[in-house]
């Protein structure tokens, strides 16, 4: 009988031990799925790559951790911007251009989230290194009838004020939402951003790079927009002037053949047209030129350090 009890009183025994054991491993699941469900809500970051720029170039804020819904708009110098989706929808993308002729100094860089300041900064603008060079004309242009003076009055009261037209709109959207691509397959810089050619008191400034490229090369479109102008300028040639949104074009000069029309929707990587030498061009190639929200900046500076915030 004592047996029969001592076996009943270990067999219950064990039952416990194994009904604690049990509960334990619950208790252990749950503590471990709680422990997940409960993620650490990260704060809203913004990050510049620098707070130091000089004239002419571009500057990218990157924000991250943002979420769905919510606001965010930014204030350079008392001027609003806005920012654009990456493709993974993943972070903010702000691009600022800082102008050629823009005044040296510092300026403030404000961030809002829902139209309350978060982040409050000095950039620091300085004097870019930009020379003088001579203002040539090829004696094949004299016989088009070119001269420096004429080139120069053609840009401030017609074919400058055409551009201007177009690059002063704003469009409030982005149509890109991925890096950007060279606009054309080699890269050979034989013209400057921001130099000044000058011929006596007659001066021009050169507001993009020129490209070397055999005549009929096919033209890229940089990225995604849409074409808002496509005509044949006296000085700066068949011109095309795409618009990518939220204040930035990226302009087209001295082609031989337009492949595209006022109003058609480009995607990054589509032919827009051909290389050439068409209005004031020395020898077949392509101007290109970068316009943020008015500002004249160098563009080739610009494809790199806007993909650098993709």
């Amino acid at each position: 009988m004592k047996k029969i009890i001592v076996i009943l009183v270990g067999c219950l025994a064990l039952l416990l031990l194994r009904a604690n054991f049990i509960n334990e491993q619950k208790n252990m699941v749950t503590t471990t799925t709680t422990s997940t469900t409960l993620k650490e809500e990260k704060p809203i970051a913004i990050t510049l790559p620098r707070d130091k720029l000089v004239q002419g170039d571009t500057l990218v804020v990157k924000v991250d951790n943002f979420k769905a819904g919510q606001k965010i708009t930014g204030e350079f110098d008392q001027k609003k911007f806005d920012f654009i989706p990456t493709e993974d929808n993943e972070k903010l993308i702000g691009v600022i251009g800082i102008d050629v002729r823009k005044t040296p100094g510092d300026y403030p860089l404000k961030i809002f989230l829902n139209n309350e300041e978060i982040f409050n900064k000095k950039i620091t603008v300085m004097k870019g290194d930009f020379y003088t060079t001579k203002f040539v004309l090829t004696p094949e242009l004299e016989k088009q009838g070119y001269t420096q003076s004429n080139i120069v009055q053609n840009i401030q009261t017609n074919d400058g004020v055409l551009i201007y037209q177009v690059v002063n709109k704003y469009t409030p959207e982005s149509y890109f939402n991925k890096s950007f691509i060279y606009p054309l397959d080699s890269i050979i810089k034989v013209g400057d951003f921001g130099v000044t050619r000058k011929e006596g008191n007659i001066t021009l400034r050169h507001l993009g790079v020129d490209l070397d490229a055999p005549q009929g090369t096919p033209i890229y479109a940089i990225n995604d927009g849409v074409v808002k102008f496509a005509q044949d300028l006296i000085t700066y040639g068949k011109t095309i002037i795409i618009d990518h949104g939220f204040g930035i074009y990226s302009l087209y000069l001295h082609l031989s053949e337009f492949k595209v029309a006022v109003g058609d929707k480009v995607l990054r990587g589509e032919v827009i047209g051909l290389t050439g030498s068409t209005g004031y061009s020395l020898a077949p190639h392509l101007h290109l030129s970068i316009k943020i929200n008015g500002a004249s900046i160098d563009p080739l500076k610009f494809i790199e350090f806007v993909n650098q915030g993709f």
